[in-house]
């Protein structure tokens, strides 16, 4: 008995210990509050400038949001104001909240405790989870939505039909991706009841609010249609191609995202890891469905219809779209080693993972700080710099920054001058030859890329390179070039 409770309590410790850590790497990110980069800036910008009915429709700079997160948001800054954190709030609470989500979550399909503690302890180390805690985008909420999609199927399965698929609906509008975890639910419990013809009703009540709410749904997603093409060409990398070519290659890249805090292991062997991961993922998932095919296939149809969407050019799989799938994939990895190490897994497993995962954890910390945005170095630069009469030349990419800091800061250049996105040298040159020689001129260049849009800055470099100044700020970042008299 004593052994028993000397077990418990030491298992409770390790629990509070991790969930110590998961606080303190999201929180030391969220204090440590980088500058808004161009995404984040612009979506900003679409929060302080529109209404809130005009939250739900397109919007400006190339950004595509769940409506209800904005209005959230621009409900949270007209009480608190517009700083970076106050934007960034509700990505971290949603990070917050997925930790004991994720725990509970991970009850259902690891038997073992410590395994649940491995699993948890992966969870909370995730840079790409730590990452986007602390950016303004909806990226954490996407995570937050797939675990609780998928916890309250398992705590109600068909009980309280019509409350499950209220909150179904309404996530939604905060999170795109967890369209992709509802339909999957939805589908999977429709073969359930096909085969076992039982629960017909139930299944309607959930259904029901989810199919009303999709009609205004459409009518969001007609709205931002625009955007979703330009999206799609954004994206394109990340669509599978019809012949499976660069299937193999997605599927690793995308594993390594996942576990991105080991890159920084055996980087002299950069898909060694991500095989290994893979082939121990795909193990785990064998196991679940030899043990419990609904569990299997809840946790798994995520993934395939993600599969299917990037095969039909509908949703990329790629990078940080995917990251509503890291729960996922943290059970399957912990999962094929509790099969491994069976009864033997504990201590020692949990405490060779931790160290495992020592090195990669910190480095990963520390790149993530010193990644910040450059954009508001440069803005505070040309501030510093600017005089009266200098004409101040903003590509498309850098205009978002400079008017979320122009706010900040309180600077408003007398005359400045937004280019559209070039996609030729000559055409550009052309362009910078027809302004007048005997005005002084700041160009801002955002280190943002877009597909197929020229890289200005070797135009502006010698466009600039005979005239009587010619200064460089920030190179190869988010440049600042002066060019005067």
């Amino acid at each position: 008995m004593k052994k028993i409770l000397k077990n418990a309590r030491f298992f409770y410790i390790l629990l509070i210990l991790i969930s110590a850590l998961a606080l303190f790497l999201r929180a030391d990110m969220y204090v440590f509050n980088r500058p808004f980069w161009f995404d984040e800036a612009a979506l900003a910008i679409n929060v302080l400038d529109n209404s809130f009915p005009a939250l739900f429709k397109e919007l400006s700079y190339f950004q595509s949001a769940p409506p209800m997160f904005l209005f959230e948001t621009k409900v949270l800054i007209s009480l608190f104001g517009d700083s970076e954190r106050v934007f960034r709030f509700i990505p971290f609470l949603a990070s917050l909240l997925s930790l004991p989500l994720f725990y509970a979550f991970s009850r259902y399909f690891l038997s073992n405790p410590f395994s649940r503690l491995s699993a948890l302890f992966l969870f909370a180390i995730n840079t790409n989870l730590i990452f986007y805690s602390g950016e303004f985008k909806p990226y954490a909420l996407d995570v937050f939505a797939l675990i609780s999609f998928l916890l309250l199927i398992f705590i109600f399965k068909f009980k309280k039909p019509l409350l499950c698929g209220i909150l179904f609906a309404l996530m939604l509008w905060y999170s795109y991706a967890s369209g992709i975890a509802a339909l999957c639910v939805i589908l999977v419990l429709l073969s359930l009841v096909i085969k076992t013809k039982k629960h017909k009703k139930e299944l309607g009540l959930f259904i029901l609010p989810q199919a009303l709410n999709f009609v205004f749904f459409a009518l969001h997603l007609g709205s931002i249609e625009k955007t979703r093409e330009f999206m799609g060409v954004l994206w394109s990398y990340g669509y599978i191609a019809p012949d499976f070519s660069n299937f193999f290659t997605l599927l690793l890249d995308n594993v390594f995202y996942i576990f991105h805090p080991y890159k920084f292991i055996l980087p002299q062997y950069p898909y060694f890891l991500p095989l290994l991961f893979s082939l121990l993922c795909i193990f785990g998932a064998v196991t679940l469905l030899r043990a419990n095919r609904f569990k299997f296939y809840i946790l798994i149809m995520p993934y395939f219809a993600l599969l299917a969407l990037s095969f039909l050019k509908i949703y990329p799989y790629y990078d940080r779209m995917t990251l509503f799938l890291t729960p996922v994939f943290i059970i399957l990895f912990v999962r094929a080693f509790e099969f491994i190490f069976k009864k033997r897994f504990g201590v020692f497993v949990f405490f060779a993972l931790v160290i495992f995962s020592i090195y990669p954890v910190i480095t990963s910390q520390k790149v993530m700080k010193n990644l910040p945005s450059q954009d508001l170095y440069t803005f505070l630069k040309l501030k510093e710099n600017y005089k009266k009469g200098d004409i101040v030349i903003l590509n498309q990419t850098s205009l978002p920054q400079f008017l979320y800091y122009g706010r900040r800061y309180s600077f408003t250049p007398q005359c400045v001058r937004v280019e559209k996105m070039q996609r030729s040298a000559d055409e550009y040159l052309m362009l910078l030859n027809t302004l007048d020689k005997d005005k002084n001129y700041w160009f801002m260049v955002s280190s943002v890329k877009f597909p197929d849009v020229l890289d200005t800055r070797e135009v502006i470099e010698f466009w600039g390179a005979d005239r009587v100044k010619f200064k460089h700020y920030n190179k190869r970042k988010s440049d600042l070039y002066y060019v005067g008299k």
